[in-house]
C-alpha cells in the first residue's frame, strides 16, 4: 500500500508487502553501482530498482554490503557472497556488520570479528572481552581502527594480533560515524559521544534506544527502535527536527537510514520501507541517466564476465545466439526509462525493453550499442564488440588443407592397394611353401615310419619263436607285424585317419614292442572325448608313434618295469595328446641316443608337423620331478579338432 505524506516540502512515500516486498521488517539498506538497491529483511534479501522488487535469497538477511561489483549479505549463520550469477555461503555466527578496509572484508557478529579469507571466514583475536562480545560497528581512522560493541568502544592498531587494545568508552556503542577527523559514537542509552584520539571531546543528548548515527550531506541522522529518527545539524550537532509517527511516518521503530546516489533517504523500519523525496527543484538538477550491460547469455549459457572484457570477445560458429541485458536504474523516475540499440546499423526505436536476442548470427565482426533516456535526458552509449567466427570448413586453411588431405589420400589408398596386391601374392606364395614344407614333412614322416632296427628285432623274433618251435606265438607275432606293416602302407597314402585307427596302430605297435623287447613295460590309453565318437575324430597320420618309440627305446631301462599312458582330450576346440612315461627323463636319454639319428630327426620332424599343424605354442615336451628327482618325461601337444561330420 501506498501512502503520500507532507513532510518539510518533502514526500514521502512508504512501501509494504502489497507493493511487492516480501517483509515488512527491514533491517539494513544499500546500493550498488548500477543503482539497484539492496534491501536486507527477516524474509530474505531484495533487490529494488524503483519499480519492482525482487527476491535474491529467502534467508533473514541482517546487513548487506556493496563492493565493486559484489554484493556481501550478512545472515543468521553466516555469509553470502554474490557476484553477479555466482554466488557463495561461508559459514559463521550470526553477521551483524559488514566494512571494507583496502579490499579486505571484516564481519562483526554476535561473537568477535572475522575476516573474509578466499574459501573461508577466519576468526580474529583480538582479547577476551572483544572475542565475545557482540560487534556493532567497525571503523577505520587514524591508522586505528575503532570497534563499537555492546561492552564498549574499542580502539586497535590493528584488528590481526593487534598489540595495542584500548578501551575508549565503557558503553553500550550501537553504531559509528567518522566527522573532521573525530568519531561519532552513538551509545544505544546514552546519547551521542565525539571521540578525538582517546578521550570523549564532546557529548550530544538524543533519544534513547539508538540502533544507528548517519551521516546524510551535513546533517546527523540518529535512529531509535522506539523514538523514531532525530536530525541533528552539523558542524554544530544542534537538534533540527523530528521525523516519527506522530508526525511524518507511521512508527518510531526505525533501524538505519540510507541516501541514494540521486540524495533521496530511505528509511529502514519494521513497518516497511519510507522513502523521502527531495523537493520538485531539487529535481530539476538530476544527472543524465548511467547504463550498464547487466547479463550475457550465448546459447542460453550466462557467461557475464565477458562484458567487462577490455579485448573484443569471439564466439566459436555454433554459439551464435546472442541475448544482452541492460539497465539504467533511476529510483525515482523507473517509469521513465526507455532503451535503443543497434548492431552494426541504424538505432531501434525508443522502448522500455532492457533485452534483446540475436538469433543464428552469421559468421563475422559485431558491435553491439546500448543508450538509454529519461524525458530529455541521454545516457552515454555503451558498447560491446564480439566475433562470430567463421566455420573451419570455410577457411582458407582448411580447403587448402581438405585438397593435400584428399591428393594424400588418393596416394595412400593406391599404394594401399598395390600393397594389398602384393600381400595377396606374398600369401599365396607363402602358402604354396608351407604346403611345399607340409609335403616334404609328410615325405619324411613316410620315410620315418618304420624303425629299421625295429623291423630287424621284429623278424629276428620271428626267426628264433620258429626255431623254438613256438608255433602259437609265431602265428601271433606274424599276424600282428602284418597288420601292423598294412596299416603302415595304408595309411602312408592317406594324410589323416581317425582317431580309433590310430590309437589301434599304437596298441599293435607296443605290443610287439612288447613281445620283442628286453624290456618289460605296460601301457594304457585314456579317452575324454567330450562325447565325440572316437572314429568320427581325424588325426594326422603316424603323428604320436615317433614320441612312443622314443620312450621305450631311450626311457626305459632293464632293470625297472616301465609304464607308458597316453591320453586323448577334446576342450575348447582342440585335440589334445599327453604322453606321460616313467623313464630316465628325456635329457639323460638323449646323452645315451647320440649314435641314434632316426629317433631324434623322428622327433624334430613331428614337433614341425605339429607346429604348422597348429602354432608354435602348441607342443612341450619336459621331464617329470618330484622332489628334484626325475621320474619320467611328458609329452604334449595340441591340434585344432577335425571330424569328419
Amino acid at each position: 500500500m501506498l501512502s503520500n505524506l507532507q513532510a518539510q516540502q518533502n514526500s514521502i512515500q512508504k512501501f509494504t508487502i502489497n507493493d511487492g516486498l516480501t517483509s515488512n521488517i527491514i533491517f539494513d539498506i544499500t546500493q550498488d553501482k548500477v543503482g539497484y538497491l539492496w534491501i536486507a529483511t527477516d524474509k530474505g534479501l531484495i533487490k529494488f530498482d524503483g519499480n519492482d522488487f525482487t527476491q535474491i535469497i529467502k534467508q533473514k538477511t541482517t546487513t548487506v554490503l556493496s563492493q565493486n561489483n559484489t554484493i556481501y549479505a550478512g545472515l543468521e549463520n553466516g555469509l553470502l557472497i554474490k557476484n553477479n550469477n555466482q554466488e557463495q555461503f561461508l559459514s559463521s555466527k550470526k553477521v551483524v556488520h559488514i566494512s571494507s578496509f583496502k579490499k579486505e572484508i571484516f564481519l562483526g557478529t554476535t561473537q568477535g570479528i572475522y575476516q573474509l579469507e578466499k574459501e573461508y571466514l577466519k576468526p580474529l583475536q583480538i582479547n577476551t572481552v572483544v572475542d565475545f562480545s557482540i560487534i556493532n560497528d567497525l571503523i577505520f581512522e587514524k591508522n586505528s581502527f575503532y570497534v563499537a560493541t555492546n561492552k564498549g568502544l574499542w580502539k586497535l592498531n590493528s584488528l590481526n594480533k593487534p598489540k595495542e587494545v584500548e578501551l575508549i568508552i565503557k558503553d553500550h556503542v550501537t553504531s559509528l560515524l567518522k566527522f573532521q577527523n573525530k568519531i561519532i559514537a552513538a551509545t544505544f542509552q546514552n546519547g551521542l559521544k565525539i571521540i578525538d584520539n582517546n578521550s570523549i571531546e564532546k557529548r550530544i543528548t538524543t533519544q534513547q534506544s539508538v540502533t544507528s548515527v548517519q551521516k546524510l550531506k551535513n546533517e546527523i541522522w540518529v535512529t531509535s527502535d522506539k523514538n523514531g529518527i532525530e536530525v541533528f545539524t552539523l558542524p554544530s550537532f544542534s537538534f533540527k527536527q523530528k521525523i516519527n509517527k506522530y508526525n511524518s511516518i507511521e512508527t518510531n521503530n526505525i533501524n538505519t537510514v540510507f541516501k541514494d546516489s540521486q540524495n533521496t533517504v530511505w528509511i529502514a523500519s519494521n513497518n516497511g520501507l519510507y522513502q523521502i523525496k527531495k523537493s520538485v527543484s531539487d529535481n530539476s538538477k538530476s544527472k543524465k541517466p548511467v547504463i550498464y550491460f547487466e547479463n550475457l547469455f550465448v546459447n542460453n549459457q550466462n557467461i557475464d564476465s565477458l562484458l567487462s572484457a577490455k579485448k573484443t570477445t569471439t564466439f566459436s560458429p555454433s554459439e551464435n545466439n546472442i541475448s544482452i541485458y541492460f539497465k539504467t536504474v533511476d529510483l525515482l523516475n523507473p517509469r521513465k526509462i526507455k532503451y535503443r540499440y543497434k548492431l552494426d546499423d541504424k538505432f531501434s526505436s525508443w522502448s522500455t525493453n532492457n533485452s534483446v536476442q540475436f538469433a543464428n548470427l552469421n559468421a563475422g565482426k559485431y558491435t553491439f550499442k546500448i543508450q538509454s533516456k529519461i524525458d530529455d535526458k541521454f545516457s552515454e552509449i555503451k558498447s560491446f564488440t564480439f566475433v562470430i567466427d567463421t566455420p573451419f570448413y570455410k577457411k582458407s586453411w582448411f580447403i587448402l588443407s581438405a585438397i593435400i588431405l584428399f591428393l594424400f589420400g588418393g596416394y595412400l589408398f593406391l599404394d594401399f592397394y598395390i600393397k594389398n596386391i602384393n600381400q595377396k601374392n606374398k600369401e599365396k606364395i607363402d602358402t604354396l611353401k608351407l604346403e611345399n614344407h607340409l609335403l616334404s614333412l609328410e615325405q619324411k614322416a613316410l620315410q620315418l615310419q618304420m624303425n629299421p632296427h625295429f623291423i630287424f628285432n621284429v623278424l629276428n623274433g620271428i626267426k628264433a619263436l620258429g626255431n623254438s618251435g613256438k608255433i602259437a606265438e609265431l602265428n601271433i607275432t606274424i599276424s600282428q607285424f602284418s597288420v601292423l606293416l598294412r596299416s603302415i602302407l595304408n595309411n602312408s597314402r592317406k594324410e589323416e585317419i581317425s582317431l580309433k585307427e590310430e590309437i589301434k596302430s599304437l596298441k599293435n605297435y607296443i605290443e610287439l614292442e612288447q613281445a620283442m623287447s628286453p624290456k618289460d613295460f605296460e601301457y594304457s590309453f585314456d579317452t575324454n572325448l567330450n562325447a565325440i565318437d572316437a572314429d568320427e575324430i581325424l588325426i594326422p597320420t603316424m603323428l604320436i608313434q615317433p614320441f612312443i618309440e622314443n620312450a621305450i627305446q631311450h626311457g626305459f631301462e632293464v632293470t625297472k618295469k616301465g609304464k607308458i599312458t597316453i591320453s586323448f582330450e577334446v576342450k575348447n576346440n582342440f585335440l589334445r595328446c599327453t604322453i606321460i612315461d616313467n623313464g630316465i627323463g628325456i635329457h639323460q636319454s638323449k646323452k645315451r641316443k647320440e649314435n641314434s639319428n632316426h629317433n631324434s630327426v623322428a622327433l624334430k620332424v613331428s614337433k614341425e608337423r605339429i607346429e604348422n599343424i597348429a602354432t608354435k605354442n602348441s607342443f612341450s615336451i619336459d621331464e617329470i620331478i618330484e622332489y628334484s628327482v626325475i621320474k619320467g618325461t611328458k609329452v604334449w601337444f595340441k591340434i585344432p579338432l577335425k571330424t569328419d561330420y
